[in-house]
């Protein structure tokens, strides 16, 4: 493949040397990026495991937990087709910042509501569905935005980087949270959540206006939207990154969204507890964060990929007939570990296999699957719950998982990925 992920503007030059495993931080614009994001992100997963955690201590209900995560993602469905359009025609740093403010607004008025005490069922599950629209507006703006932000050659390391401190804010989000919802209630972990985007913003607003990656399209959204599913069939590895990626929202987002009725129903926990549960996935996704970084060149995308996908499969039936809390927080870090090793390396062979000037459109179709895949998953999941378990319905997902990876490699699917290359020079 041949591209210019600045799109035509000059390649920035590191300001400080660091080691090769995180070279991407050695340049000021990404570094500012990044840390700002790990704030933020902190924020953001507190606020998604203090919304899970109300809503089951209001309702009770897994059912009704299950319909606020739905909530949350189906406007990724929605929305992620027209960020992705707009991040390919103009400014995507200055765009990114519009979408951050809107998510604080969303963010402040939530912990108002909470602080009034004037939140229900229908009140969160609005406020849910709200804050997916103003993400999802910016997600595909976040992965397209990355490429302007380092050379070529150092893109792969910036997406795993980038992966790495979400799953930093995954594992101290949760453990935040349940321990403020512990010690204070859940509107602390709101108001922190509004606070975290003030540091998002500022880091952003440092950041230079580039110009976008083309010329502004005069065709409508849609026409925009559709050419850039044409370009991705017609790129091989792409379409297999992109089934990858369904497959692995469809196992992971149930073990997330119900992770309140995994602590409830399956160990007895309490608000602490559960923080520590769910982040146990986060801290698992650290160590496969650290496990990857050291694959940053050399590592074919399809052996980290079925190597990521297979331990997805393991840990989640481990964690299906975990006898005891301690074993159940170690299954859940496997299942991070393993996402973490997956989920970058999909992200980060689709970046490599398409062209700057749809790359915004192509990261919206990924961003997509995760408002397609995880409601369906999470819609099914939680309605089995009811019938048969959560242990068995996460017995299912482990065996599914293994069947896809099973029939990928009797196809020899998974190597399509290897063939893009982070060569800019023409």
């Amino acid at each position: 493949m041949s591209s210019n992920p600045a799109g035509g503007a000059s390649e920035p030059s590191p300001d400080r040397r660091v080691p090769r495993s995180v070279q991407a931080l050695g340049y000021r614009d990404y570094r500012l990026y990044w840390s700002a994001s790990v704030v933020s992100n902190t924020g953001s997963m507190m606020y998604l495991a203090a919304i899970g955690w109300l809503v089951e201590d209001i309702t009770d209900d897994p059912w009704k937990v299950t319909l606020t995560a739905i909530a949350g993602l189906i406007p990724l469905l929605l929305s992620s087709p027209v960020g992705g359009s707009l991040a390919d025609r103009y400014s995507r740093t200055r765009l990114l910042l519009v979408t951050v403010v809107a998510q604080m607004a969303v963010a402040v008025a939530l912990a108002s509501v909470v602080q009034m005490d004037a939140e229900s069922f229908w009140v969160l599950l609005a406020f849910s569905f709200g804050g997916g629209v103003t993400g999802s507006f910016g997600a595909p703006v976040q992965h397209a935005v990355m490429v302007e932000l380092v050379p070529g050659e150092v893109v792969r390391n910036a997406v795993f980087l980038n992966s790495t401190q979400w799953n930093v804010s995954r594992a101290a989000g949760p453990m935040l949270g349940g321990l403020l919802i512990q010690l204070s209630g859940p509107g602390s972990a709101f108001w922190f959540n509004a606070a975290s985007f003030t540091v998002l913003i500022i880091g952003l607003s440092r950041l230079p206006a580039r110009p976008p990656p083309g010329a502004s399209s005069s065709r409508g959204h849609l026409a925009d939207f559709l050419s850039g599913v044409r370009h991705a069939r017609a790129v091989k590895g792409i379409r297999v990154a992109l089934l990858a990626t369904f497959v692995l929202a469809g196992a992971t987002s149930p073990i997330q969204a119900l992770a309140p009725v995994i602590a409830d129903d399956a160990f007895g926990l309490d608000a602490a507890g559960f923080g520590v549960l769910l982040g146990g996935f986060g801290v698992g996704a650290l160590i496969g964060a650290a496990l990857l970084l050291q694959f940053d060149r050399g590592a074919a995308y399809s052996l980290l990929a079925s190597l990521g996908i297979g331990g997805v499969a393991l840990f989640t039936l481990a964690l299906a007939v975990a006898p005891n809390f301690g074993l159940g927080v170690v299954a859940m870090g496997g299942v991070g570990m393993a996402f973490m090793v997956t989920l970058p390396t999909l992200a980060s062979a689709m970046q490599s296999l398409c062209e700057d000037s749809y790359r915004g459109r192509v990261m919206s179709l990924w961003i997509m699957l995760f408002g397609v895949a995880p409601p369906l998953s999470v819609l099914v999941g939680g309605r089995l719950v009811a019938y048969i378990g959560i242990r068995w319905v996460l017995a299912l997902t482990a065996l599914s998982v293994f069947a896809y990876l099973v029939s990928q490699l009797a196809r020899r699917q998974l190597r399509h990925m290897d063939s893009g290359s982070w060569d800019f020079s023409g």
